[in-house]
């Protein structure tokens, strides 16, 4: 059997009637009225007046806690947000920090080959399986003209050729990169005191990446050879508007040869990977 509660009511009341009763005796003690009944009276009326008082502390508690929790949640939320306001500040320098190191880097590569270079982002790529393709976040508006060289650099790889502008907008350009099968760049390797030319071709729709072919059978071709640009790629491509590529633009280095009749072919490596780049230049001009 399940007790009633007491009803809140019946305490309010009770202490109403504490608080009329306390407010009365006052009145009567500070008029001479108690008497002789002073002091029994203040014994009575003591053990109810201590739980008012015990009431009327825990009321003062009860306030002062939630002030309390109000500045502890005011300072948790500027906490919040001067963490919020670090933390962009942060975004900031780490983006001006990599800006900086790729200015660096520009500035460093313009030196030693005299070369004119625009960095630019890759803001897209092709789906993976169509034509290998980036967009650039530079156009027309900045230099970018079709048939442009476009590099990149990987660690400590040399800034070396990933692709060929195909189209220029005002503001941003589309790079045929060179790992697509419709990709052919001249090409030249030195070899002790000989030079041999070719041609590489992309090679990655038929499960590949570049292969350097039409290199003379005469011609020694190892393992190990750096592939340049021979600077005659516009001779290879009626249908690509391409302006002849500067040459001695770094590309890759041979790994394996086949031999094929009067002539020899190799698979070469690209010193960048043109699917993992995010920042490249296009090869303007060059330096004055």
């Amino acid at each position: 059997m399940r007790l009633p509660r007491p009803s809140p009511y019946r305490s309010l009341t009770l202490v109403a009637a504490l608080l009329v009763l306390a407010l009365l005796l006052l009145v009567l003690d500070q008029g001479g009225l108690l008497g002789p009944f002073r002091a029994q009276l203040q014994t009575l009326i003591t053990p109810l007046v201590q739980p008012l008082r015990r009431l009327g502390d825990g009321l003062g508690g009860v306030g002062q806690s939630i002030a309390d929790t109000q500045q502890l949640r005011d300072r948790v939320a500027a906490l919040e947000q001067e963490n919020s306001q670090l933390k962009a500040e942060n975004i900031q320098i780490q983006e001006l920090k990599l800006r900086l190191d790729q200015l660096e880097t520009q500035l460093r590569i313009e030196k030693q080959h005299a070369w004119k270079l625009l960095g630019a982002d890759v803001s897209a790529r092709s789906p993976d399986g169509g034509r290998r393709l980036v967009m650039l976040n530079a156009g027309a508006e900045q230099g970018v003209r079709p048939g442009m060289a476009v590099l990149g650099q990987e660690g400590s790889s040399p800034p070396a050729l990933i692709g060929v502008v195909e189209q220029a907008g005002p503001r941003s350009a589309s790079v045929l990169l060179i790992t697509d099968y419709s990709s052919a760049v001249s090409a030249k390797l030195y070899h002790q005191n000989t030079v041999a030319t070719g041609v590489v071709q992309g090679q990655w729709q038929i499960g590949s990446r570049l292969k350097l072919e039409a290199i003379d059978r005469a011609q020694p071709l190892v393992q190990g050879d750096v592939v340049f640009t021979a600077g005659l790629s516009a001779q290879f491509d009626a249908e690509l508007p391409r302006a002849a590529i500067l040459k001695d633009i770094p590309i890759g280095t041979v790994e394996q040869v086949q031999l094929d009749g009067h002539t020899q072919s190799a698979d070469v490596r690209p010193f960048v990977d043109p699917d993992r780049v995010t920042y490249v230049w296009v090869l303007l001009s060059p330096g004055e």
